[in-house]
């Protein structure tokens, strides 16, 4: 039952951003009953629907962070802080995490600039509310435009 919403929280997720599962590259990293799923992708891949409904630019040279917290399989709200740099010489760069709901789902994103096939560095933090935390996690990612 477990393995099964986690499917469903990772296809929620991609939803959420009008993405197929697939292309969503969902990751998640567990922590006791907690898990933080986490996907990065260009914002050319979602739907101009979506893009607008949720105030995302579409452009060739953004992407999105979509972090959620699960606990115990459910979605749970925190506080979510996250940053990208390119290479070990760069220093971080803030990513502003915003809150979004849909359908009783919680999700919190970003957007950040890229260049496609740039790999790219990326931390969070993602702390839910009255519960354990914060759970730190980092990641590198190369991120491809469509074509």
């Amino acid at each position: 039952m477990k393995a099964l919403k986690a499917l469903l929280s990772i296809a929620t997720a991609a939803l959420l951003c009008g993405v197929a599962v697939g292309a969503a590259a969902q990751q998640m990293e567990p922590y006791g009953d907690h898990e933080v799923h986490y996907s990065a992708i260009p914002t050319g891949l979602l739907t101009d629907q979506v893009a607008q409904a949720r105030g995302i630019v579409r452009s060739r040279s953004k992407a999105l962070l979509l972090v959620t917290i699960l606990e115990n399989g459910e979605p749970v709200t925190g506080a979510v802080q996250a940053s990208v740099w390119a290479s070990n010489d760069d220093d971080p760069t803030d990513i502003p995490m915003r809150q979004v709901r849909e359908n009783g789902w919680v999700s919190y994103i970003g957007t950040f600039d890229f260049e496609s096939g740039q790999s790219r560095n990326f931390a969070v933090s993602a702390n839910p509310h009255g519960r354990e935390g914060p759970f730190e996690l980092t990641f590198r990612q190369a991120l491809q435009n469509p074509d």
